[in-house]
């Protein structure tokens, strides 16, 4: 398949499911109607049992366990597993159309991820904490409210041991939502989280101006549950998950646009989320500059600070010419020496796409 043809293959499965497209590599945002006319839902939030889910992992890790896909195994890690309020689970196989994507993208050699050069914010005690790279650079986003910040949020979840766990969040189309994997399956804890519950424009626990969003089906890719191996290296090119809400929150609050980060180029990464350093439940920028020679095949690294809580926050790229964002990639993990996003490839991009627009 050509150039030409695989472009269009993302494009008819945009069309598909009705999808607003930009181009055949990335689908535009939108800044929705900015009205809400729904009540507040809010549980008492200050009650619950809160625990770290996030991935440790250590800088040898993601190399020596990133997995080398055959084109044998292609079907079953591009396999959608699905989970939907109602109990019912599915296991849904990748189109035709997105597997020709993925071959293409899949064969040949995984580019080795250039050694990273020292940098000033360098920890110099050896400590192997890099979550936040000081000194501190994030700042707080009080006007919560203001697009596009209304359009990001904070994603709640909960465990069988009636553990819940925080992770961030981003709307991508009228009814979807942007994450990390690990954020709705949890490997330590045996399998899907429950009662997911999606606050946007969060501002502390006391400022929720647009109440709380359910969900109707939470997706991830086979690939993520089945190569885990005890270590999360094994499964960190799959860490990808979209859930789908209740209500078009986007028609009100809008959504960022995203966007194929293949090949990888630099840019001015943004990450906004809700950080579990600081005050609960409020919302912080963190921005830095993104080198794509670091990049790998599956994943990206930078120096944005991130803290357990940030998991999920969507990776973008703000256009100031044309005043567009475009996420490129998603947060979910740190090691000893930077933090990590998973890349919006070809194969990833048109599996977001179908399914963001359900």
């Amino acid at each position: 398949m050509n150039v030409k043809a695989v472009g269009m293959c993302i494009l008819l499965a945009a069309v598909a499911t009705g999808v607003k497209t930009a181009s055949a590599q990335s689908v535009s945002g939108s800044e929705g109607t900015g009205e809400v006319s729904r009540s507040i839902d809010l549980p008492d939030l200050s009650r619950r049992k809160i625990v770290d889910r996030s991935p440790k992992i250590g800088s040898d890790e993601t190399r020596r366990d990133l997995p080398i896909i055959n084109e044998p195994s292609l079907d079953q890690a591009f396999t959608t597993r699905s989970k939907s309020r109602d109990g019912s689970m599915r296991s849904i196989p990748p189109s035709g159309n997105l597997m020709n994507i993925i071959k293409q993208e899949i064969h040949g050699a995984i580019p080795e991820r250039q050694p990273r050069p020292p940098s000033a914010r360098d920890n110099a005690s050896g400590e192997t904490d890099r979550k936040v790279i000081e000194p501190d650079e994030r700042l707080r986003i009080s006007k919560t409210t203001a697009y596009p910040f209304r359009a990001i949020g904070q994603l709640w979840s909960v465990n069988d041991h009636n553990e819940w766990s925080t992770c961030s969040a981003t709307l991508i189309g009228s009814r979807a939502i942007i994450t990390a994997a690990h954020c709705l399956y949890s490997h330590e804890d045996g399998g899907w989280l429950h009662d997911y519950e999606f606050y946007p424009g969060l501002n502390g626990k006391d400022g929720v101006p647009f109440g709380k969003y359910s969900w109707k089906n939470a997706y991830v890719l086979q690939g993520f549950i089945d190569n885990y191996s005890g270590s999360y290296g094994s499964a960190m090119p799959w860490d990808l998950g979209i859930l789908i809400l209740d209500d078009t929150a986007g028609s009100s609050l809008g959504w960022l646009g995203y966007s194929v980060y293949d090949p990888a180029y630099n840019f001015t990464a943004n990450i906004v989320g809700y950080p579990g350093d600081k005050k609960e439940s409020t919302m912080w920028r963190s921005t830095c500059n993104v080198d794509a020679s670091l990049a790998d095949k599956f994943n990206f690294i930078y120096d944005c600070d991130t803290y357990p809580g940030s998991s999920g926050s969507a990776v973008y790229d703000y256009n100031s010419s044309t005043k567009s964002r475009s996420i490129l990639g998603v947060n979910v993990a740190e090691d000893d020496k930077e933090n990590i996003g998973t890349r919006l490839t070809r194969g990833n991009f048109a599996w977001v796409n179908q399914w963001a627009g359900n």
